[in-house]
């Protein structure tokens, strides 16, 4: 019972980011190219898109588009190494929180991708919550301190 709390109350917050920030998957934006000299931004808006396309499979219970979206979030280009740079320098000794949200999303992104072969929406659900977490707690810690650090 309490399970299906969890997936009615994950339901119905996707549902409502999904009227705040529609997403159409036929008409998303390119996914940067792996080649090009990525900045920091791009990468972040990337990843938003891709976790919109998610929301939005995981609306319609779409699980190629969730699978789709997941690898992208997976294979999702790094930015230059110049960037790179000012980013630890900017993170000092907090690197290692920042590694670990980003591996809750990484890792995260894995078993949705798995889970939508799977088609169980269950694991689904439950692991995007720990990405949006894993998103969110990131951008309270570090978005402001790196934004500076880029500029």
């Amino acid at each position: 019972m309490n399970q299906l709390k969890k997936i009615i109350m994950m339901t119905s917050a996707v549902i409502a980011l999904s009227v705040i920030a529609p997403v159409n998957a036929e008409h998303h934006e390119p996914h940067i190219d792996k080649s090009s000299k990525v900045i920091f931004k791009l990468v972040m808006q990337g990843l938003l898109s891709d976790t919109k396309m998610m929301t939005q499979g995981i609306i319609l219970r779409d699980f190629s588009l969730v699978e789709f979206a997941a690898d992208r979030i997976v294979n999702h280009p790094k930015p230059a190494m110049s960037q790179r740079k000012k980013l630890m320098k900017a993170l000092g000794s907090d690197i290692a929180t920042f590694k670990g949200y980003d591996h809750v999303v990484h890792g995260g992104a894995i078993k949705i991708k798995q889970a939508a072969k799977d088609k169980n929406m269950v694991v689904v659900i439950d692991e995007y919550q720990k990405v949006i977490t894993g998103c969110q707690s990131c951008h309270s810690s570090f978005k402001e301190e790196l934004s500076k650090a880029l500029r």
